[in-house]
């Protein structure tokens, strides 16, 4: 191999590195994201006519937010939406 050819190849497994670790945060949200949806709905439906209304429609719309944002791929917006869940699911 010639000197370019391994430049070429650090240059290559740097740029995948970066796509890699994009991609690894991506899907530790979405399984993290998914986790607390699940968990949420199952506390909604044992515990849900125990919370006030207004809460209760809080956590259904950030679970609805956060199952929005996980059709995408936006990592930063499935963190957002899935503290914003955690925040409100803890009146349950």
């Amino acid at each position: 191999l010639s000197e370019a050819d391994i430049e070429k190849m650090v240059q290559d497994a740097e740029a995948n590195a970066e796509a890699d670790k994009k991609r690894r945060e991506a899907v530790t949200a979405k399984n993290d994201a998914d986790g607390l949806v699940h968990s949420t709905e199952k506390a909604l439906a044992e515990h849900g006519s125990k919370v006030a209304e207004t809460e209760r429609r809080a956590i259904e719309d950030a679970v609805s937010d956060l199952k929005e944002a996980l059709k995408g791929d936006d990592a930063e917006a499935i963190k957002a939406k899935t503290h914003t869940l955690a925040q409100a699911s803890m009146k349950l």
